[in-house]
């Protein structure tokens, strides 16, 4: 017979810096936004999340190194990183640069060109299953850019939504759940109105998407049969006709199969950066294999930043919104 054992090893003692993190999608028609942290020396104990850092100072350049808005502080409880946020309308075909200065650490930039809109051509949408799942599926055509090589991103959320219903009686407004025994003595009266109001929350489900086409970049990491955070195509000249599956569990509040919160449903068709493109093609990789208890290389992920860690993406998206619960 043969025994077996397990010991736990301590980690060394860790003797590295913490590093500055950024993380920022640039898109067109939007505003800025700029996700900071600190990174963690690894020791036993610790946690994988980044610190946070509400006292950065990061503005927001063009190409030519002109200021064109310092970003503020938002500290959102829901975000695992501080959130900077600006008001400038960002444009397509637009080079940005990200400048964060953060006290007693090294300076860390980013460049981002923000690339020209796609067409995309939805031909229809259909629910069926794809190898036993639940999904909806969409036929579509996506146009790139022509001359210059299109890096394609499809990706799906569930946006969170709260959902109010309110009375007004004698002029003034009431929320029914705070107010229920004023509104029950005098819902039948005259001039009562009921109302609602629904506020869609910065708290996203991220729904898993899948792809049977082998031209996706999806095949090259885990095949055509596993779930994705995001099908990728890189394509040059011709139009790119696929379909995209999204996982229909998430679609509805309602359904006995649901595990989604009451909200809509995104789904992004988007034309990025080749530096973008490549960090979450190799987002992709370090799921399947974060190099953890594995006795395969660790996947590093792609890093377009000076000074720091993390990446700046340029992206120029179309947005499909689908609402499937009473809201």
């Amino acid at each position: 017979m043969l025994a077996g054992c397990q010991t736990e090893l301590p980690l060394p003692p860790g003797n590295g810096t913490p590093r500055v993190v950024i993380y920022s999608e640039l898109t067109a028609g939007e505003k800025p936004q700029v996700r900071i942290g600190k990174s963690k020396v690894v020791t036993n104990g610790v946690d994988n999340g980044f610190e946070l850092v509400p006292n950065a100072s990061v503005q927001l350049l063009n190409q030519d190194g002109a200021l064109v808005e310092t970003l503020i502080n938002n500290p959102d409880p829901a975000d695992r990183m501080s959130v900077y946020s600006g008001k400038t309308k960002l444009q397509s075909l637009q080079n940005y640069r990200v400048k964060v200065d953060v006290p007693g650490m090294k300076e860390v930039t980013a460049n981002a060109s923000i690339p020209g809109s796609c067409r995309v051509e939805l031909t229809d949408t259909l629910r069926t299953t794809l190898n036993g799942r639940p999904v909806l599926r969409f036929n579509l055509t996506v146009f790139g850019q022509p001359g210059v090589r299109t890096y394609i991103v499809m990706e799906a959320l569930k946006q969170s939504a709260l959902v109010d219903s309110f009375f007004t009686y004698n002029g003034a407004r009431y929320n029914i759940a705070a107010n229920e025994d004023l509104y029950e003595s005098v819902k039948g009266k005259p001039g009562v109105v009921v109302s609602k109001d629904t506020t869609f929350l910065n708290d996203y489900l991220r729904i898993p998407c899948y792809t049977q086409d082998e031209s996706a970049d999806n095949n090259q990491i885990g095949g055509l049969n596993e779930n994705y955070n995001s099908i990728l195509f890189n394509v040059m000249g011709k139009p790119l006709t696929t379909n995209l599956y999204i996982n229909a569990t998430a679609l509805s509040s309602s359904a006995i199969e649901a595990i989604a919160p009451k909200g809509r449903v995104l789904v992004y068709i988007k034309s990025v950066t080749r530096e973008y493109y490549d960090f979450l093609l190799t987002y992709e990789k370090v799921k399947r294999n974060p190099g953890l208890n594995s006795l395969i290389q660790a996947v590093q992920l792609r890093n377009n930043t000076q000074g720091g860690l993390g990446i700046v993406g340029g992206n120029n998206q179309v947005v499909y919104k689908l609402y499937y619960d009473d809201l």
